[in-house]
């Protein structure tokens, strides 16, 4: 499992996540810490996240899916998250260096996020509220201390039919906004929510469970939040996906 899961504790997180209407107003109510203080994970069960979205992801009918899961990194470069890096240059590989015949169907691209990278779902809003950059040390593309999430907007013109050997192109645009441009799904840990929120206690005066539920709610669009990680790579698995774990 991540280091997430070694440092976490969470008390009454609720999930209200933009998108999650037909999850109602259930919440998911939880002690301060588990027996004798452990750390302790809330257990969210349908109708407390979107479980409709997540199936969906899940159930892509193309024959050849390819799930990537983050490790703790974060950054490859000022402001370039290390997985979708990774994301972008396999997903190119993989459509244009197999060319010419026999052509291939297209490859479905999904990713789920645990550990630090959770952060980079966030909105730029969360981001400037409990100083994300300042807290874990993330830089902006000009090298400077993120002040919004360095990873979200796209770098340039959002066009599929762009050269793949173009530098400014589409397909060497590293940011969350060109993979989800080009079909892209990402799944969030809740868990690994719980556990790098913990960080946020002292420097926002927030308790951890408020964090706990802030963060869930102000998720990206296109990001869908899951009960656990290690739970949907394996039920991904059970759905035709082929996993690479990002560890390098």
């Amino acid at each position: 499992m991540s280091l997430s899961r070694k440092t976490f504790f969470v008390a009454g997180a609720s999930v209200a996540a933009a998108g999650l209407a037909a999850a109602g107003s259930a919440r998911a109510t939880t002690p301060d810490s588990g027996p004798e203080g452990r750390p302790y994970a809330p257990l969210l069960v349908r109708g407390q996240y979107d479980h409709a979205a997540m199936m969906r992801v899940i159930d892509d009918p193309q024959p050849n899916k390819q799930l990537f899961l983050t490790d703790p990194g974060l950054l490859a470069a000022p402001g370039v998250a290390a997985a979708f890096m990774k994301m972008t240059n396999a997903w190119n590989a993989y459509t244009f260096s197999l060319q010419p015949l026999p052509a291939r169907s297209p490859l479905a691209v999904a990713a789920v996020l645990i550990a630090a990278p959770v952060v980079f779902a966030l909105d730029d809003a969360t981001w400037a509220k409990y100083r994300i950059g300042d807290v874990l040390g993330i830089t902006d593309r000009n090298g400077a201390t993120a002040l919004a999430n360095p990873t979200r907007l796209a770098w340039g013109p959002l066009d599929l039919g762009a050269d793949p050997n173009d530098p400014s192109g589409v397909y060497h645009d590293y940011s969350s906004a060109a993979l989800l441009a080009r079909g892209a799904r990402f799944l969030v840990c809740h868990n690994a929510i719980a556990g790098i929120s913990a960080k946020f206690v002292a420097s926002s005066g927030l308790s951890h469970p408020q964090i706990v539920d802030d963060w869930t709610a102000h998720v990206l669009p296109g990001f869908s939040v899951v009960p656990a990680g290690a739970m949907v790579v394996q039920l991904a698995q059970e759905h035709g996906w082929r996993l690479y774990p990002i560890t390098d």
